[in-house]
């Protein structure tokens, strides 16, 4: 089941830059952090899908900068923004995961992978934290 859905996974599409275009300002979040939520304010589903990934934060002692939160919100760098993140996910509603430079999807399916322990291990193997050797599963 993993290998499927690792599988999956990697058929997602992946951060690009534009053609002709340096790093536009969704990207500088997604290389730059491991785990990156980006959601609009008083988004139920955003909300929850940052709960599921706090957790995560907290079982796995991470640092809060492996796991952010950024908001999409009106004015005119918040349509920037959501253009390009459009642009990269090719998804138009939040809230959107990206892990490790993939995207991974939006509340539904980030709650499956958090319940079959996929996201944990691929959030885990991203960061140089493998959740197979010992050290790892002493800090579970």
């Amino acid at each position: 089941m993993m290998n499927s859905l690792i599988a999956k996974i990697k058929e997602r599409p992946t951060p690009k830059a534009s053609k002709g275009a340096g790093i536009n300002s969704a990207q500088y979040f997604i290389k730059k952090f491991p785990v990156v939520l980006f959601l609009q304010t008083r988004n139920r589903d955003g909300s929850r899908t940052e709960a599921l990934l706090q957790k995560l934060r907290w079982r796995y002692d991470l640092p809060s900068e492996h796991v952010v939160t950024v908001e999409v919100d009106g004015g005119k760098d918040g349509a920037k923004l959501y253009q390009d993140l459009v642009k990269l996910s090719g998804v138009t509603s939040f809230p959107q995961v990206f892990v490790n430079e993939t995207y991974f999807g939006q509340y539904h399916e980030i709650k499956a992978y958090y319940t079959n322990g996929f996201l944990a291990d691929y959030m885990l193997r991203g960061i140089g934290k493998c959740p197979d050797c010992e050290n790892c599963r002493t800090n579970k």
